[in-house]
This record gives C-alpha cells, structure tokens and sequence, in this order.
C-alpha cells in the first residue's frame, strides 16, 4: 500500500515527515539527526514511527501488518518510515469520524480526540483534553487545534491560515 511519506527539511538537521493515512488523515512528526527514533499514532489505531531503525520501534498486533519504507535524510542519513497499518481501516470510508465523540460542555460542543495530537506550530504531540483543560486549544474553520503551550496557541491564533498550509513545516 502506497503510505504517500513526505519528508520535508526544517533545518540542517531535522525534518518533518507525514503520510497519507488509510483513514484519511494526515499524520506528521518531527525527526531530529542523531535521535534513536520519533513515533506517532493515527485517530485509527495505526502508528508511524521515523529513525534508523523504526521498523524495530513499531510492533504488529492482531489485525495488524508492518510496512516499511527506506529514505534519504536531507542530510544523507538513511533512514526508515515504519508503520503498523490496521487490516480494518477502510481507506475509501469517506463517513469515517477522525475527530471521534461530540461532547457537550456547558452548553459548548467539542470534540473528544481519542489519542495524542500534533501541535501545528512546533509539531509536538499533545494530549487533547489535558491542553484544553489548560486552555490551550482554539476552533478555526470547524476543526479543534491542541498545543503544547500558550506560546504556540498565540501563534497560532495569531495566523491560522500559515499553520494550516501543506507547506508549512513546524518548528520545534
């Protein structure tokens, strides 16, 4: 299955990569030269995994299956991209929930994410209901943004639209 890995350079030394996920979503990390490795999960249960040896991170389950891919580090390190991809996850599910539950909160309605999150500003993972109980979450155009810290929310709210182009690479 073709994973659609993208591997975009933030410095000399790090770079951010993110695929097309069965489910639709567009999972992403951060990598820095010279760390063992940098997992994440999906809203779906798979999980991606970057490093010289990610493959050895990420460990299939029951329904389950390892796929790897080999490539070159902006700064010519060889690297892998490894995930274990879920045999359920229909990738033409054009119904399929990545934001999960509705719940209501004193009368507002928000969505319970399942898992940890990518910061947009600083692509950190975050865990939602911890940084919205700290106020650190903001809505823009109908989708739920989680960060790290106020410094990245202030960012973000400050420009939206630079957080939410493809071609923006977060800073960590």
């Amino acid at each position: 299955m073709d994973m659609n890995l993208s591997i975009n350079s933030k410095t000399d030394d790090s770079l951010v990569a993110s695929y097309s996920c069965p489910c639709g979503c567009n999972p992403r990390l951060g990598y820095h030269k010279g760390s063992d490795h940098a997992t994440d999960g999906c809203c779906c249960g798979n999980e991606f995994a970057v490093g010289p040896d990610a493959a050895g991170r990420l460990h299939a389950h029951d329904g389950f299956r390892q796929e790897v891919q080999v490539f070159q580090a902006p700064w010519g390190e060889s690297l892998q991209a490894a995930w274990i991809i879920g045999a359920s996850v229909d990738p033409d599910a054009s119904d399929h929930d990545h934001d999960n539950d509705i719940a209501v909160d004193g009368g507002h309605h928000h969505r319970q994410h399942a898992g940890p999150v990518v910061d947009p500003v600083c692509g950190m993972t975050v865990e939602p209901e911890g940084a919205r109980s700290k106020g650190l979450h903001s809505s823009y155009s109908a989708t739920d943004f989680f960060f790290c810290g106020k410094g990245c929310k202030l960012e973000f709210d400050e420009d939206p639209e630079r957080y939410r182009d493809p071609a923006y690479v977060p800073t960590m």
